[in-house]
């Protein structure tokens, strides 16, 4: 260092103050991770609605047909995956045997629905509380929803009256 020059002081108070950018860019940041998960929570919440309410309407129909006999149409108009889970003879038996035990039905409850989009398809699995002429059952629908509505997959049954001889 030379002598007799003195060092250069650079004031602190002259630096930029920092940018108030940044704050604004993360706010904005947050605000739209808040809309885009707003929206998506919107489409599951109604995808779920939408669905609960198409099975509603695919049990009415069921109950409908089960309390009139229509068996085979049950069976006609279900997916293949329920074709497939047992031969036509018994089949028929199954919803014979549910029809005889229970009797016809005189309402129903949802309690529970699931929805799954994959590959395959889309899914929709509806547990609800029913009664009918001689108790009350649980039953489980799962349904493929297609263009022209859904078709039954699976259909499980749950009842104390079955326990009776």
């Amino acid at each position: 260092m030379e002598q007799g020059v003195a060092p250069t002081k650079i004031p602190l108070n002259n630096y930029p103050p920092e940018p108030k950018r940044k704050r604004v860019l993360l706010k904005w940041s947050l605000v739209a991770a808040a809309l885009v998960f707003g929206y998506f929570t919107w489409q599951c919440g109604s995808g779920l609605s939408a669905g609960a309410r198409l099975s509603d309407d695919a049990v009415r129909q069921f109950h409908s047909q089960l309390d009139s006999g229509a068996y085979e149409d049950i069976i006609r108009d279900s997916d293949k995956a329920f074709q497939k889970s047992g031969s036509p003879e018994e089949l028929l038996k199954f919803l014979t045997g549910v029809h005889s035990k229970l009797g016809t039905s005189q309402g129903f409850a949802r309690t529970n629905v699931f929805v799954n989009a994959s590959t395959s398809g889309t899914f929709i699995k509806v547990t609800y509380q029913s009664t009918f002429e001689r108790g009350n059952a649980v039953e489980t629908f799962t349904w493929r929803k297609e263009s022209g509505g859904l078709t039954l997959v699976g259909y499980n049954v749950q009842s104390k009256v079955f326990l009776i001889p």
